[in-house]
């Protein structure tokens, strides 16, 4: 058995597969609580929320399962895989994973988070096989990015061609939904309302560049739409707006390169229904465009058998 942890700013993740035949054998997934009202946590509410959680989710697999039989490691220490990359709510995870790891004497392996997300993706995404070049977009309430990749088995290398240069689309949609009374983070309960919306309406952005491009504007305008409508309709048309913008986005992107999209808010069954239509875009299963560890486990797995 492979374990994979990931620790990111929401969400304390646990998954185990068979080393073998990558059978998922154990998972768990637990978003870290947020207060009523508030937008987020600090880094350090969040090393320790992940702290207690990751206690919590080990004794649950330690009942279900003979931790004895664990053969390796793998979680994410870090946003990407570049120098300097450094979140602390990864380290909750990093220095948990070590001590198992040391007193079960089996090797650890690590990841980037955005690594972890991109193989979920494909993984999930109904591709036949894995490209050895492909593009990505991250969309999450920490990354808005379009990235160039290249795939190296068990590991990417991964070059950003463009992003969000203010804030992040999972950052705006969050922001209007604590806005509008809902609980952070606010992206599924707003996809349920979206659904009951027969809102077909969005802002038009002066879209000048197909790399970098900036949205704050965007929550000016949002915010005083929350008074004159509906909830459900401020719902759909956000969704509505960043489904264009992402349409705008890749519309001049080479059609025989994959575009695989990987994060939480690239799970939105509005967003998803904007970009279908495009020739050779694919979205990771719900659950694993979220938050998750199935990619990180898989990308030890890989390794564990390269060794």
């Amino acid at each position: 058995m492979i374990l994979g942890i990931d620790t990111s700013c929401y969400t304390t993740s646990f998954i185990v597969l068979s080393i073998e035949t990558g059978e998922i054998l154990f998972e768990d997934n637990r978003l870290l609580k947020v207060k009523n009202g508030e937008r987020g946590l600090r880094q350090s509410e969040g090393f320790f929320k992940h702290s207690g959680q990751l206690t919590e989710i080990f004794e649950e697999m330690s009942r279900q399962l003979p931790v004895a039989g664990l053969k390796a490691i793998a979680l994410s220490s870090r946003p990407r895989n570049i120098e300097n990359s450094y979140m602390p709510v990864f380290h909750a995870g990093l220095l948990f994973c070590r001590n198992i790891s040391t007193a079960l004497r089996i090797p650890l392996y690590e990841f980037s988070h955005q690594e972890g997300h991109i193989k979920a993706a494909l993984k999930t995404c109904g591709l036949d096989d894995e490209p050895s070049h492909f593009i990505s977009m991250h969309l999450s309430g920490g990354t808005t990015e379009l990235l160039d990749v290249k795939n190296e088995g068990d590991r990417y290398e991964i070059n950003i061609i463009g992003r969000t240069l203010d804030i992040n689309f999972g950052q705006l949609i969050d922001r209007i939904g604590v806005g509008l009374g809902l609980s952070f983070p606010a992206g599924r309960e707003m996809d349920e309302l979206a659904s009951t919306s027969d809102c077909e309406s969005f802002f038009k952005v002066d879209f000048k560049f197909h790399e970098d491009f900036n949205i704050s504007g965007l929550e000016n305008k949002y915010m005083k739409m929350m008074g004159s409508h509906e909830t459900a309709y401020v719902c759909k048309h956000i969704f509505n707006t960043i489904g264009r913008l992402i349409e705008l986005w890749i519309e001049d992107r080479d059609k025989e390169i994959p575009i695989v999209l990987v994060g939480g808010v690239a799970s939105n069954r509005i967003i998803k229904a904007y970009l279908e239509k495009k020739a050779n875009v694919y979205f990771a299963s719900p659950d694993y465009s979220r938050d998750n560890a199935y990619g990180i486990a898989e990308l030890g797995r890989i390794r564990f058998w390269r060794r």
